[in-house]
């Protein structure tokens, strides 16, 4: 069963320069510890970030990516964003943040520019988020098989396992 990236947008109201996580000063270090041990579970290096990013405009380059490198591409491109927002604390808004990371699938500054003036794969990212909304998509990651609901939010490594296990072939 091949896997495919799809879009979304988890906060969707960001401001482009991005905005203060719902939690408190207080709340921040439980947060921050559970995300740092999910993610150690699963061997993943994160630094919690204490703001939510605008994330649209590089999720539209993700499409672009797509469109002109396919599936397995904008998967790579998928990965080297969240990595460069959840390790590096890199601005994912940024033209320049996010043309150094269409450049390796053929993508210019300036043709990234020219899809984010016009928006032109923003269709496909509202087509995404209604298909994750029509499965019940409510956060990330998600899970999701044609023709079965989605299974979503931060979980312990194993519930995955058991919901990958019990997933349709």
């Amino acid at each position: 069963m091949a896997t495919r990236w799809l879009p979304f947008e988890l906060h969707p109201g960001t401001p482009l320069e991005g905005a203060p996580k719902p939690f408190t000063d207080e709340q921040w270090p439980v947060i921050e510890r559970r995300l740092r041990t999910l993610a150690r579970q699963v061997g993943v290096p994160i630094e919690p970030p204490r703001r939510n990013a605008n994330s649209r405009l590089a999720l539209e380059a993700g499409e672009f990516v797509r469109a002109r490198a396919g599936d397995e591409s904008s998967a790579a491109f998928h990965h080297a964003v969240s990595r460069a927002f959840f390790i590096d604390g890199a601005d994912i808004a940024g033209l320049q943040i996010i043309a150094n990371h269409v450049a390796p699938f053929g993508i210019s500054e300036d043709e990234l520019r020219e899809a984010w003036t016009s928006h032109a794969y923003a269709g496909a990212i509202d087509i995404s988020m209604r298909a994750a909304s029509a499965a019940g998509v409510t956060g990330v990651p998600a899970f999701g098989w044609t023709g079965s609901p989605a299974v979503s939010g931060m979980m312990e490594p194993q519930r995955i396992v058991d919901v990958l296990r019990g997933a349709p072939h």
